[in-house]
């Protein structure tokens, strides 16, 4: 993350005027969030998985309590709600197959979860939640 002074001197803008932007831009809600990026390995988490998952029954009260659950982990970083064949996919991190096989337990194999598929990341090539800003 950089300082108002490093994104000034970029912009060619004074220091004051970039805090003054970055301020309306965090209250309207522009900028979601600011966050340090930790490495998975280093927090504990080798285990990458990529989950998707196959709804039962779409009810609003079981997918709602399903969605409580992810947002409830730790082990979930992402999850998206998708059209198609599958209805969740999520990016999961564990310590180890264990601890992985703990998160189905605990997550997966109740309602409203018909089926689950699990892909394991060999390597992550590219991981960002950034939007680009230039079109």
């Amino acid at each position: 993350m950089q300082t108002a002074d490093q994104l000034a001197e970029q912009v060619g803008r004074s220091p004051s005027a970039v805090a003054r932007r970055l301020r309306r831009l965090r209250a309207s809600g522009a900028i979601a969030g600011e966050h340090a990026v930790i490495s998975d390995k280093a927090a504990g988490f080798p285990l990458s998985a990529v989950v998707q998952l196959q709804f039962e029954r779409h009810s609003a009260s079981d997918v709602g309590r399903f969605l409580q659950r992810v947002r409830a982990s730790p082990n979930v970083q992402i999850c998206l709600e998708l059209a198609g064949p599958f209805d969740v996919l999520l990016i999961v991190v564990a310590a180890d197959m264990e601890a992985y096989n703990d998160f189905t337990e605990a997550m997966l194999k109740k309602p409203p979860v018909l089926r689950f598929e699990t892909t394991f990341v060999k390597q992550k090539v590219k991981a960002s939640l950034a939007v680009p800003l230039n079109r």
